[in-house]
């Protein structure tokens, strides 16, 4: 199953209209995806009311427009002024200077000048500051076309589905796709209550195919802690693991078969997986040897497989022989069906 926060569902931000992206096409559903890959282009849509202010919205803005103007004037005045004020400034220090060097002014009276220039400078440089933020400031509607919005994958992963196609008009909010990462996947084992207590929970397991043989290619999955669930019908609870799936091998609903640990350790019939005969019915047979050439057939009743080996829950005495290869040759000799 895909892990829980592993599944993006990504909605329109604004209303718009659906397009393809500036790079390539619309991707299908089920290609893999990187993050910041465009899936789609938006062309947002204006609303009636941001073109078309109410009777209270044009007053305010007649009376913001005419502050506005107002205080541009007003700056555009006081720069003037403190320029005058700096020639000024500027003259009586090179007056001041010149007295002092035909020794008919005093040192008091220069620095006196020089530093009314220095504020004179000081307004004028205030000044132009807020004439200059005062003149980048509009009230007038911006005019120009919409900026297409690019709507990417937010992560690496697998586009799921589409919600939504090309030309479509959307609302804000609507889903337009699923991104899922099946990097990591998690393996939900459903346990008979009753046998929860003889299984180590806290340890990892065998992941492998159905067949269960020794053929079979196992993987190792942790324990990870999940929502808690169970099946009341069946009287099964669920257990949760955690497995790399880097390669996409694993894919979510997919039924697989899953070696548990289990508490202490006890003693079990063993028999070769490869001796035990399977009916129409799904009983299980093996034959035990009684004599040279003459062979038995016997019920057991297989309670698991580990490796190559089936542990018992019922069969043979321990010590009896025991057809390996061949079981389908007896079988079919016994019942006339052929070799």
């Amino acid at each position: 199953m895909i892990p829980t926060g592993n599944a993006i569902i990504i909605s329109a931000p604004v209303p718009g209209t659906l397009g393809i992206p500036q790079k390539g096409k619309i991707p299908p559903p089920g290609t893999s995806v990187e993050a910041g890959q465009a899936i789609f282009s938006l062309v947002p849509l204006l609303s009636p009311e941001r073109d078309v202010p109410t009777p209270a919205e044009r007053v305010q803005m007649a009376n913001a427009r005419a502050s506005l103007v107002s205080a541009q004037i007003i700056a555009d005045g006081d720069v003037k002024q403190s320029k005058a004020e700096v020639d000024a400034a500027q003259i009586a220090l090179t007056r001041a200077e010149r007295l002092l060097k035909d020794k008919a002014g005093s040192r008091r009276a220069v620095d006196e000048a020089k530093a009314a220039l220095e504020i004179a400078q000081k307004k004028l440089e205030a000044a132009q500051s807020r004439k200059k933020v005062l003149d980048s400031l509009t009230l007038d509607a911006e005019k120009g076309e919409l900026r297409t919005i690019q709507v990417v994958a937010p992560e690496r992963g697998i586009l799921r589905n589409l919600s939504a196609t090309r030309g479509q008009t959307i609302t804000s909010g609507t889903p337009l796709f699923e991104v899922v990462n099946l990097d990591t996947v998690w393996i939900r084992v459903p346990v008979y209550v009753g046998q929860l207590d003889q299984i180590v929970t806290t340890s990892e397991a065998q992941i492998g195919d159905l067949k269960g043989g020794a053929e079979s290619s196992l993987q190792t999955a942790k324990p990870i802690a999940a929502p808690p669930s169970a099946d009341p019908i069946s009287s099964t609870v669920d257990l949760y693991y955690e497995i790399s799936n880097r390669d996409g091998a694993l894919h979510p609903g997919e039924r697989i078969g899953v070696t548990l640990p289990l508490k202490g350790e006890s003693e079990n019939l063993v028999i070769p997986w490869a001796a035990v005969l399977h009916d129409i019915h799904g009983t299980a047979w093996v034959y035990e040897r009684v004599d040279a050439q003459v062979f038995r057939r016997r019920r057991v009743l297989v309670r698991y497989t580990a490796d190559d080996l089936a542990v018992l829950a019922s069969g043979p005495e321990v010590g009896t022989e025991i057809v390996v290869d061949g079981t389908v040759e007896l079988f079919g000799t016994e019942f006339g069906a052929g070799k």
